[in-house]
C-alpha cells in the first residue's frame, strides 16, 4: 500500500469512528467497531480492549479475532496480578504505550503524556515472565496503549499477532489517535447512561408522587409496589407507627416478605410483624446512634452481617439476602419505616487464570490459558449509592405523604365533631390551620424554585450559538433566541410572532422558493416527523442570502402536534472549506496522473514484448518509468512534509547554529547538481549564531538554491547571501540571472502546485511544492519570506529570520 493510499485509509477510518460516535452512543457498538477496524488496519491476529474493574482485576469486552491464527479471549476475565499497581499507575501517569518483539526480544516503551503522541520510543530487553505470558496467549508480538477516562485508567486497546511485527512510529500515532477516540465515546457513553439513569429514577420518583400525593386518597399500596419495582427489590413494606397508646400500627406490604416473629406474652404467645417485636426496635436503637437520624440503614448481606437470633428464623425459609430500611421522619416526628427487601443472586464468572497461587496449574511458566468458571450462589446484591439515594427520596415522599393524609384525617375528624366541640377543639383548630399555611408556604417554594428552573433554561436558550425559533401550527414564530436574530439580521422583536418562512424567504439549494406546504418543517408541523436538512437557503433581513443546515423537531403536548422547533447555523465557512478540498484533491490527482499515464505507457511497450530488453529504446523507456516514479516520491514526501508541518505535527528542534556552516552544508548538497548544469555558486558567509532547526532550515536552503540552478542558463553564477538586520534578524539571499517571475505570480509562486510555467513540473522535475514548503518552515522559524524579480533578468528569492531564542 501507497503512503497516500495508507494515509487516505487511516482518515477514512478516523472519519468512520467519528461518525460511529455521533451516531450511537451505545459503547458496545462502538468498541466492536473499534477493535475490527484496528485490527484490520495493524492487520494482526487479535486486537482487544481490556476494561479494568475497581479491584484491579479486568475483563475482555470487545475483541476482533482470527479464530484459526488465536483463541479468543472475549468474556474472560484476568486477576489484578496479571497487570500490578505500578503498571497501572505508569500507564496512567505516563500515558505509557508498550511494543514487545518476542523475536527480538525487545520491548519498545513511549509516553504519550501531555499529548505528546510523538515521544520517542525507547527499546530494552524484554522481561522473560512477560515474554512467557505473550507466548501464553499465543502472541509473538504485541502493542499496548491505555485507554483513560478523565483521570481514571479505563482499560487498555491491545493488539496481539501470531508473528513478529514490527510496528511503526506512525502506526503507533494512529492508534493512539483511535484510543483517544475511544476516550471520547467512553465518556459521551457514561453520560448517556447517567442521564438515562437520572431520567429513569425521575420519572420512578414522580410516578410514586402521583400516587401518594393523589387529590382523592393516598394509594400508598400501589406506591410501595412501584418503589420496590423502581430500587430492584423482590418485597418490600411500609410500617406507619400508631399515632397514640389506643391506636394499632399499619402495615402494608409488597412481593416477597419474611414470617412473622413470635412474641412471649403472659400464658400464652402471639405472631407479631417484624417491625413490632422488641427485637427489631433494638437492633435499630444500635444502628441509629453511631448515624445521622436521616440517613438510611442498610445491610447488605445478612451473612456478612450477622441478624438477631429471632431474625433468621423468619428470614431463612425466604431467599431474602439484603435489607435496607428508611426511617419515616418528618418535622421531628417519627411515622413509621420503609423497608425493601432483595434476593440472593447466582454470580458467574469466567476467569482465564483464577489468583490461586498454590494451584500448580497456575505457576510459571503458563503453557496455557485455562478458562476457570466460578459460580457464586445466592449472594446478596449491594446497594449501590444511587439505589440508596433513590431509596431516600422515596422515602421522603412517604414521610411527606403520611404526614400530610394523617393531618388531613385530623382535620375530617374535626369537621365531623366540629357542631359539638368548637370551644373545646377551637385552639386545635388554629394549630392545624397553621400547619397548612405551612404546606402552602412550602408549595410556594417549590413553584419558585420551578421558576427560577424556567429563568434559567431561557439563559441556556439566549446563549446557544446555533439560531433557535419555534412555531405554532399556523408557522408563526412563538420565540426566537437571539442568535436566530443575529444571524438573519434582525432585532429579537422583529421577528416574534412573524410569520417566518416570509421574513427568511426559505428555498432549495438551486435557490428556487419554497412554497409553505412544500417545507420540510411544514412537514413536520403535520406528520410530526424530524427532518435533518443541509444545504438550503435562508435569506437575511439585508437580502443577501447564506447556505443553512437545519433541523425541525415537533413540539408535543398530551400526544399532539402543537407547533415545531428549529434549529440553523450557517455553514458557508463549511462549504468553502470543503470547495477548497475538492480543489485540492482536483490538482494532486492531476500532478500524480501525469507521470503514471507516463510509466503506464512505457511498461506497456516493454511488456509487449516487441522491443529487445537491451536494446536503447527499452533503456529509454525504463528511464522514462524511473524518472516518473521519482517524480512521485517527491511529489507524495513533499505534500507530506508541508501538511505535517503546517498542522504542528512536526517539531522544530531548534538549537545555536552557525549559519556560515548552514550555508556551506547546503551549498555542498547542490554542488553535484551546480556542476552538471555548469553553474557556478558563489557563497558570501556570514558568522553569527542562529536559532534554528538545522535541518529545515537546511532544507529550505537547499531547495531555493536548487531552483535557482535549474532555472538558470549555464555558465551563469548563483549567489548565496547572508547580512545581520538592523532589527536582530538575518537575512539571506539566493539570486540567479534566470528568465525571472511576471509581477502576477510573486505572492502566487508560495502557494500549492504554483508555478510561472506549467511545463516546469515535467521538464524541469518540480513538484510545484518546495517553495510552499520553505514558507512554512520560515514562517515556523517567525520570519518571512519573498521574492523580487524583473522579467529577463532573473530572481532573489529572500527570508529574514529571528537571531534570539
Amino acid at each position: 500500500m501507497t503512503k497516500k493510499k495508507k494515509v487516505d485509509s487511516l482518515e477514512m477510518m478516523l472519519h468512520r469512528m467519528i461518525d460511529r460516535i455521533r451516531q450511537s452512543l451505545e459503547l458496545s457498538v462502538i468498541l466492536s467497531s473499534t477493535v475490527a477496524e484496528v485490527r484490520a488496519f495493524l492487520n494482526t491476529d487479535r486486537v482487544k480492549i481490556y476494561q479494568f474493574e475497581a479491584d484491579g482485576s479486568g475483563e475482555v469486552v470487545a475483541e476482533s479475532v482470527d479464530s484459526q491464527k488465536l483463541s479468543s479471549l472475549l468474556g474472560q476475565h484476568f486477576p489484578a496480578e496479571d497487570i500490578p499497581l505500578e503498571i497501572r499507575e505508569l500507564y496512567l501517569r505516563e500515558r505509557q504505550r508498550t511494543i514487545v518483539n518476542i523475536a527480538s526480544r525487545q520491548i519498545g516503551m513511549s509516553s504519550s503524556v501531555n499529548g505528546n503522541s510523538e515521544a520517542e520510543i525507547k527499546f530494552r530487553e524484554v522481561d522473560p515472565c512477560h515474554a512467557e505470558y505473550l507466548v501464553a496467549m499465543g502472541a509473538q508480538s504485541s502493542l499496548v496503549v491505555p485507554i483513560v477516562d478523565r483521570d481514571r485508567l479505563w482499560g487498555l486497546l491491545v493488539s496481539h499477532h501470531s508473528l513478529p511485527q514490527i510496528v511503526t512510529k506512525n502506526e503507533l500515532e494512529v492508534v493512539q489517535l483511535i484510543a483517544d477516540q475511544t476516550s471520547i465515546a467512553i465518556a459521551q457513553s457514561n453520560l448517556l447512561e447517567s442521564t438515562r439513569a437520572q431520567a429513569k429514577q425521575e420519572a420512578s420518583i414522580n410516578r410514586v408522587g402521583e400516587f401518594l400525593h393523589s387529590m382523592t386518597e393516598m394509594q400508598l399500596q400501589k406506591a410501595l409496589k412501584q418503589t420496590v419495582f423502581a430500587v430492584q427489590g423482590s418485597g418490600g413494606r411500609v410500617y406507619i407507627t400508631p399515632q397514640n397508646t389506643e391506636s394499632e400500627g399499619q402495615l402494608f406490604v409488597s412481593g416477597e416478605q419474611p414470617l412473622l416473629l413470635a412474641q412471649e406474652e403472659e400464658n400464652s404467645q402471639s405472631f407479631v410483624p417484624l417491625e413490632k417485636h422488641p427485637s427489631w426496635q433494638t437492633w435499630l436503637k444500635n444502628t441509629l446512634q453511631s448515624r445521622d437520624l436521616a440517613l438510611p440503614l442498610a445491610i447488605a448481606d445478612f451473612d456478612a452481617n450477622p441478624l438477631p437470633s429471632d431474625w433468621k428464623i423468619c428470614f431463612k425459609p425466604t431467599r431474602i439476602k439484603s435489607i435496607i430500611t428508611i426511617k419515616l421522619e418528618y418535622r421531628q416526628k417519627i411515622l413509621g419505616y420503609l423497608s425493601i427487601f432483595r434476593q440472593g443472586i447466582d454470580i458467574e464468572t469466567i476467569w482465564a487464570k483464577r489468583p490461586d497461587r498454590d494451584d500448580p496449574r497456575n505457576q510459571f511458566p503458563r503453557k496455557s490459558f485455562e478458562i476457570w468458571r466460578e459460580l457464586k450462589q445466592n449472594k446478596a446484591r449491594p446497594w449501590t449509592s444511587s439505589e440508596i439515594e433513590l431509596a431516600q427520596t422515596l422515602g421522603n415522599h412517604f414521610a411527606i405523604a403520611i404526614y400530610q393524609y394523617q393531618l388531613y384525617q385530623q382535620v375530617r375528624a374535626l369537621n365531623a365533631s366540629l357542631e359539638l366541640r368548637v370551644q373545646e377543639r377551637t385552639a386545635e383548630l388554629q394549630q392545624a390551620n397553621q400547619k397548612l399555611v405551612q404546606e402552602i408556604s412550602d408549595r410556594l417554594k417549590t413553584r419558585a424554585s420551578l421558576e427560577r428552573l424556567s429563568h434559567q433554561n431561557e439563559l441556556i436558550l439566549n446563549s446557544a450559538g446555533e439560531g433557535i425559533y419555534g412555531l405554532n401550527l399556523e408557522g408563526i414564530t412563538t420565540f426566537v433566541n437571539p442568535a436566530a436574530a443575529e444571524i438573519l439580521g434582525y432585532g429579537v422583536d422583529e421577528l416574534e410572532s412573524q410569520p417566518i418562512h416570509e421574513i427568511v424567504n426559505h428555498s432549495t439549494a438551486e435557490g428556487i422558493v419554497y412554497s409553505w406546504q412544500e417545507t420540510p418543517i411544514y412537514q413536520t408541523l403535520q406528520t410530526g416527523e424530524i427532518h435533518y436538512i443541509t444545504n438550503e437557503i435562508f435569506w437575511r433581513k439585508d437580502r443577501t442570502n447564506f447556505p443553512v443546515e437545519y433541523v425541525s423537531t415537533p413540539i408535543r403536548e398530551q400526544e399532539q402536534i402543537v407547533g415545531a422547533v428549529v434549529i440553523f447555523k450557517d455553514i458557508t465557512e463549511r462549504l468553502i472549506i470543503d470547495r477548497m478540498k475538492d480543489e485540492f484533491v482536483s490538482v494532486v490527482s492531476h500532478e500524480l496522473r501525469t507521470p503514471l499515464t507516463s510509466i503506464r505507457s512505457a511498461i506497456g511497450v516493454l511488456s509487449s514484448g516487441r522491443l529487445e530488453p537491451k536494446s536503447s529504446k527499452s533503456q529509454r523507456l525504463l528511464e522514462i518509468a524511473l524518472n516518473n516514479s521519482n517524480h512521485l516520491v517527491r511529489l507524495i514526501n513533499d505534500i507530506l512534509d508541508l501538511e505535517r508541518i503546517k498542522s504542528g505535527k512536526v517539531t522544530m528542534l531548534k538549537e545555536n547554529h552557525n549559519a556560515a556552516d548552514l550555508m556551506t552544508d547546503a551549498v555542498e548538497i547542490v554542488q553535484s547538481m551546480a556542476d552538471k548544469a555548469q553553474i557556478t555558486i558563489s557563497v558570501t558567509p556570514l558568522s553569527v549564531q542562529l536559532w534554528s532547526d538545522r535541518d529545515r532550515l537546511i532544507q529550505t536552503l537547499t531547495n531555493l538554491l536548487s531552483n535557482a540552478i535549474k532555472f538558470s542558463p549555464p555558465h551563469t553564477t548563483v549567489h548565496l547571501d547572508a547580512q545581520l538586520q538592523s532589527d536582530g534578524t538575518i537575512r539571506f539571499e539566493v539570486k540567479d540571472r534566470g528568465r525571472g517571475i511576471p509581477p502576477d505570480s510573486l505572492e502566487t509562486i508560495f502557494d500549492r502546485f504554483q508555478q510561472v510555467d506549467a511545463s516546469d513540473s515535467r521538464d524541469r522535475g518540480g513538484t510545484g511544492l518546495g517553495l510552499a514548503i520553505c514558507r512554512s518552515i520560515v514562517q515556523q522559524h517567525g520570519g518571512q519570506i519573498w521574492v523580487e524579480s524583473i522579467l529577463g533578468q532573473g530572481s532573489t528569492f529572500c527570508f529574514t529570520l529571528p537571531i534570539g531564542d
